[in-house]
C-alpha cells in the first residue's frame, strides 16, 4: 500500500546533493528546529540559525566536540563556523545575531555562503520529520520533467495547536503554469538553489513535492521577510518549469513487537452494544500485553456501568472521560493521550473483534507505521451483505485508507503527525488520518486477517444520516487533498448518479430494500451539495 513514484527518477544511481539549512528565528526558539535536523535520515552540511534574540549571558556556548553528534539537539546550538560535516558526519551548528531589521538580509547572506549546491530555509520552530531532507534532496537530483536542474523545491507544511494535535495543513500549489506567490513560499517551506540567488538570468525547474515534510506550531516563530527573501529572488529571476513529483514512501519499521497495546474504543450511548465488544476483547488469543480504554464522549445511559461491569474480564480496563467535546476524534486522541502502550488499536463500541483480531494487528505493526484491518458483515448484519465495506487493498481512489472501526498505529506516528483531525464530524476523520499518514512519509498497510466484525445502521434515518456526513466530510477532503492528487468524479459520472436518483425515485415504494438503497445514494449525494457550499468548492 506504499506511495510510490508514477515514473522513476531519471538519475536514481546519481548522489543526493548537499544542503544546507538557514533557520529564521527571530525569537530564539530554534533549538527544537536544530534538534530535528540532526536527527534527519540525510544530513544537513551545516546549520545557521540567525535570530535577533539577545546572547545568554556569558555569550553563545564555545564549540563542543559531542554537540552535532548528538542524537537530538545540544541544550544550545555550538557556534562552530558553518561548512562541512564534521569526522563523525554530523553537521556543523552556528548561530548568527543580528538586529530586527537585519534578519532577512542575514538570512540571505547566510544561504549565499552555505558551502553546498542547496540551501532549505525553515522558520524558527518549525520540526523537519525525520526524512525531511531526503525527501527533498531527491526532488533537487531529478529536477524538472524538461531536464532542467531543479532551482526551487518545495514541500507542504503540518500545522499543529498549541497541544500538539493537528490544525490543518499546507500542500504547495501543483507546479504548473506560473510560479509560486510569497503567500505559498511562506506558508510551506522550501528548498532553493545555492548559485542562483546571485544569478541574473538563468533556467531552472520548479519542482513541487506533495508531501507534509515540516511539522508547524501555531505562532512558531519566524519573520516573514527573512524566511521569503531568498525564494522570491529566484522566483524573480528563474524561469520556473511545473513537475508534480512524488517519491517513495520512508522505509518499514524494523520488526520489533509492540511492548504494549492499548485498545481505544470511543463510546457515547453505547451500553446496548459495549458488553458484547469488551466480552470479545477479554477473548484475544495470541495477542501480546494490551489494556483496554473505553473513552467516554458524554454518554447519558448506562454506558459507564456496563464498561464497569467488565472489569471481571478485563483487568486492565479503564474509563477515560471525553465528555467535553463530541466525536469521534476527540474521543479517539483523548485515548490516544491516556494510552500506556507503544501501538495504539482503534475499534468501536458496536463492532465485535474477531478472537484474532488483536494478534493480527500487532504482527503487521511490525512492519508499519499505520495498520487498517478488514471488516466483515455476514455476523452482525447478514441482511445487508451488499454493503460489505470495500478492503483496503481494493481501493482505488486517490491514497488507500484504514476505516476508524479497525486500525491501529504505534504511538510515536500518531503524535508526530497531530492524532486525529476533530474537525471532521460523523466521517472523513479515518481517510484523513490514513491520507495524511501517507503524505508524512509514513507506511500504511493492510492486514485483512485483523478482522472485525461490523454492525450496519438497521434504521433508515441513523443511515441517512450517517451517509449524509460521509458525503459532507466528501467535500471536505477535497477542500484539503486536491493539491496532493485527490480528484472529484468526472462530469459525466455525477450527471448519471443525478439521473439515476430521479429515475429510481419509485423504489422509495417498491421494497424495503430498494428503499434503503435510495436512501444511502440519495443522502450521500445530498451530503455532497451541503459539504461543497460549506467548503465553497465543488465536489458532487
Amino acid at each position: 500500500m506504499d506511495d510510490v513514484d508514477d515514473a522513476p527518477a531519471r538519475n536514481a544511481d546519481a548522489p543526493l546533493p548537499r544542503i544546507a539549512v538557514v533557520v529564521a528565528d527571530p525569537d530564539g526558539g530554534g533549538e527544537r528546529t536544530v534538534r530535528a535536523l540532526l536527527a534527519q535520515t540525510v544530513r544537513p552540511v551545516s546549520v545557521t540559525v540567525v535570530t535577533t534574540a539577545p546572547a545568554p549571558p556569558g555569550g553563545d556556548p564555545a564549540p563542543r566536540d559531542d554537540d552535532a553528534r548528538s542524537s537530538g539537539a545540544a541544550d544550545a546550538p555550538s557556534s562552530r563556523a558553518a561548512g562541512a560535516p564534521d569526522d563523525a558526519g554530523a553537521p556543523a551548528v552556528r548561530i548568527v545575531r543580528c538586529a530586527h531589521e537585519e534578519l532577512g538580509p542575514a538570512c540571505v547572506d547566510a544561504a549565499r555562503n552555505a558551502r553546498a549546491p542547496y540551501v532549505a530555509v525553515l522558520r524558527g520552530g518549525d520540526e523537519a520529520l525525520p526524512h525531511c531532507l531526503e525527501h527533498l534532496s531527491r526532488a533537487a537530483r531529478d529536477g524538472g520533467e524538461d531536464g532542467a536542474p531543479a532551482g526551487l523545491v518545495q514541500c507542504g507544511t503540518l500545522g499543529l495547536r498549541d497541544d500538539g494535535l493537528v490544525d490543518g495543513f499546507t500542500l504547495p500549489p501543483p507546479a504548473a503554469g506560473s510560479p509560486p506567490s510569497p503567500r505559498d513560499l511562506l506558508d510551506g517551506a522550501y528548498l532553493v538553489r545555492r548559485e542562483l540567488l546571485d544569478a541574473d538570468r538563468s533556467t531552472a525547474a520548479w519542482v513541487t513535492v506533495p508531501m507534509l515534510l515540516i511539522r508547524r506550531r501555531a505562532g512558531a516563530a519566524g519573520n516573514p521577510a527573512a524566511a521569503l527573501a531568498p525564494g522570491l529572488r529566484v522566483v524573480r529571476r528563474t524561469r520556473l518549469v511545473g513537475r508534480g513529483h512524488r517519491v517513495p514512501a520512508a522505509a518499514p519499521r524494523d520488526g520489533s513487537t509492540p511492548r504494549l497495546v492499548s485498545v481505544v474504543v470511543p463510546v457515547r450511548d453505547g451500553a446496548r452494544t459495549l458488553a458484547a465488544q469488551l466480552t470479545a476483547l477479554s477473548r484475544q488469543t495470541g495477542a501480546v500485553p494490551y489494556e483496554v480504554l473505553v473513552v467516554d464522549n458524554g454518554s447519558t445511559d448506562a454506558t459507564r456501568e456496563v464498561a464497569e461491569r467488565a472489569r471481571a474480564g478485563l483487568r486492565d480496563l479503564r474509563i477515560v472521560d471525553a465528555s467535553d467535546r463530541p466525536g469521534e476524534s476527540r474521543a479517539r486522541n483523548r485515548g490516544v493521550a491516556a494510552a500506556r502502550g507503544d501501538f495504539v488499536a482503534f475499534c468501536d463500541a458496536d463492532d465485535v473483534a474477531d478472537s484474532g483480531w488483536l494478534a493480527a494487528m500487532t504482527e503487521a505493526a511490525k512492519e508499519a507505521d499505520l495498520v487498517g484491518g478488514g471488516l466483515d458483515t455476514s455476523v452482525l448484519s447478514p441482511a445487508h451483505a451488499d454493503e460489505q465495506p470495500l478492503p483496503m487493498d481494493a481501493q482505488t481512489d486517490f491514497l488507500p485508507f484504514a476505516r476508524g472501526a479497525n486500525c491501529g498505529a504505534w504511538k510515536d506516528v500518531l503524535t508526530a503527525m497531530g492524532g486525529w483531525d476533530e474537525r471532521y464530524r460523523g466521517g472523513g476523520e479515518d481517510m484523513d488520518l490514513s491520507w495524511r499518514a501517507q503524505l508524512c512519509g509514513y507506511l500504511v498497510r493492510y492486514a485483512g486477517d485483523a478482522l472485525m466484525h461490523y454492525r450496519l445502521r438497521d434504521e433508515l434515518t441513523a443511515l441517512a444520516r450517517q451517509k449524509w456526513n460521509y458525503g459532507r466530510s466528501g467535500a471536505q477532503l477535497y477542500a484539503a487533498y486536491h493539491r496532493a492528487g485527490f480528484q472529484r468524479r468526472e462530469g459525466r459520472v455525477v450527471v448519471m448518479n443525478w439521473c439515476w436518483l430521479v429515475l429510481h425515485v419509485p423504489d422509495l415504494v417498491r421494497s424495503p430494500a430498494l428503499r434503503r438503497r435510495y436512501v444511502r445514494y440519495g443522502a450521500r449525494l445530498a451530503g455532497f451539495l451541503a459539504g461543497s457550499a460549506r467548503r465553497g468548492v465543488r465536489y458532487l
